[in-house]
């Protein structure tokens, strides 16, 4: 429990935050905007992460030309899926976009010379052998160590200076998200988010309007694979397992899917509950081995979501008849 009080564990929280608050940010547009129901939208990060990878380690990129096509290749997944499983109604949809998310994971895992494989991104070999590929956004991460440094003292740290960068990025996306969810685009999607059957006149509109919300919110989680990247130097195949996806969708959930703004504090409550299981040292928990108490938070996140269905489906901020699709 000495955890709880250490500077570098809430500093670890709110990073992990502000990342999966991004990440569930993609997801609110999908379907608390145009009612698309994604469950494989950790393959956006995977492949935005991944892209960043390749391209500065075998390659040789710059770091930020590597994130803008990581962020685009995610929103070209995005487009890819929409494009061949969006007319199917949700429930088919949501199982197709699960197969998307497994078939990227298993496409990297098996493409050895290129990804790593299952050595994960340590194995992608550059003309000089073998190397990481954040060394370029390191020297902004630094560079903000040394400010932070006559302030926090010893406590400073990387994680300190990723902490500094995502949560005004978290902000001001939800700020860019809120202004989109005003237009007469987002209007339209909300009117026709619950039926599939919409007019003929409209049907083409329709459609090309839920295919422009899954890019952009495939485009978000592309971002958070970016940050994921940068935060922990290195990705292997494990990282993007479908138990991801549900992670961001726990925060929707909790936020309210209709309501951009509570996502936040949906977030910090994930990252504390992300981050804290595997300190918990009371009874009976002090039973289990510390790999146990990191699956806890697999139990304890699903433990949540079904309590929220039950209990309050519309989320902390949402408003219960939003949240119906029929």
């Amino acid at each position: 429990m000495e955890a709880f009080i250490q500077p570098g564990f809430w500093v670890f929280v709110l990073t992990m935050a502000g990342i999966y608050g991004i990440f569930a940010l993609g997801l609110q547009i999908q379907y608390g905007v145009a009612g698309v129901m994604n469950f494989g939208h950790v393959g956006m990060m995977a492949i935005s992460g991944y892209t960043i990878a390749v391209l500065v380690i075998k390659y040789e990129w710059s770091f930020w030309w590597a994130a803008l096509a990581g962020v685009s290749a995610a929103a070209l997944g995005g487009a890819l899926l929409g494009l061949a499983t969006l007319r199917l109604s949700g429930d088919y949809f949501a199982i197709a976009s699960i197969a998307f998310a497994e078939i990227t994971r298993y496409l990297i895992l098996n493409a050895d010379g290129v990804t790593g494989g299952t050595q994960g991104t340590l194995a992608i070999p550059n003309p000089k052998g073998f190397g990481g590929y954040t060394d370029q956004v390191d020297v902004i991460l630094y560079w903000i160590m040394d400010r932070l440094y006559p302030i926090f003292g010893d406590e400073t740290s990387r994680d300190m200076a990723m902490l500094s960068v995502v949560w005004p990025f978290l902000f001001l996306f939800i700020w860019i998200s809120s202004r989109l969810q005003k237009t007469s685009w987002a209007t339209v999607l909300r009117a026709t988010r619950e039926d599939d059957d919409v007019p003929a006149s409209l049907g083409k509109n329709v459609f090309r309007f839920r295919l422009q919300a899954l890019v952009i919110g495939s485009a978000f989680g592309g971002i958070a694979g970016v940050f994921w990247a940068v935060q922990f130097m290195l990705l292997a195949p494990e990282d993007f397992l479908r138990i991801v996806t549900f992670y961001g969708w726990m925060i929707l959930i909790l936020a309210g899917a209709t309501k951009v703004k509570g996502l936040a504090i949906a977030a910090i409550f994930f990252g504390f509950l992300y981050g804290a299981t595997r300190f918990l040292d009371f009874w009976p928990i002090s039973e289990l081995s510390s790999p146990e108490r990191a699956y806890l938070r697999i139990f304890l996140i699903g433990l949540v979501l079904v309590l929220l269905m039950v209990k309050r489906p519309q989320g902390l901020f949402g408003k219960r008849e939003e949240m119906v699709l029929e």
